[in-house]
């Protein structure tokens, strides 16, 4: 195994094993384990591990590796993504376009394409702004429907 075989199997365990709310305290864990490595290093192993970082329920973040998820928890990993971060809908023919707060729409609109919901052949992330597409218009009013519904939910709980 090389060296960075190594350090991506440790850094992938370390995450599975144990709750990581930021990149100093994965490098600090690895440094005492005589893995030496930099944030550089670190954010390139994050994405070649397919690492999110997640709001946990205390509401801190914390880092996941998605797909040692079932399908039902990235749908659950969808579903805070929206409530937290989405603040309107709407579909458009074959396309719905999500608001959300400032900044967020690139990791709400990874978390819908690592879901891989069967309504959405295709995303596009701006600042504030996703737009979904979808085969058709009508699977794009599912799809709106769908959303709606985790932002009524949301609703409801407050």
């Amino acid at each position: 195994m090389s060296t960075k075989q190594y350090r991506q199997e440790t850094i992938r365990k370390m995450i599975e094993q144990g709750h990581f709310h930021t990149q100093r305290e994965i490098i600090a864990v690895l440094t005492k384990k005589g893995i030496q490595i930099n944030q550089g290093t670190l954010s390139k192993d994050f994405k070649a591990l397919h690492v999110l970082k997640i709001r946990a329920s205390d509401g801190r973040f914390k880092y996941v590796i998605p797909r040692y998820y079932s399908s039902e928890t990235q749908d659950e990993l969808v579903e805070r993504e929206v409530r937290d971060f989405v603040a309107g809908v709407e579909d458009a023919t074959n396309m719905v376009v999500l608001k959300t707060s400032a900044g967020h729409a690139s990791g709400v609109c990874e978390t819908i394409d690592r879901a891989a919901w069967p309504e959405v052949v295709g995303t596009i992330a701006g600042e504030n702004t996703i737009l979904l597409i979808s085969k058709s218009p009508q699977q794009a009013k599912k799809l709106k429907k769908r959303i709606e519904k985790i932002l009524e939910d949301k609703r409801d709980t407050l």
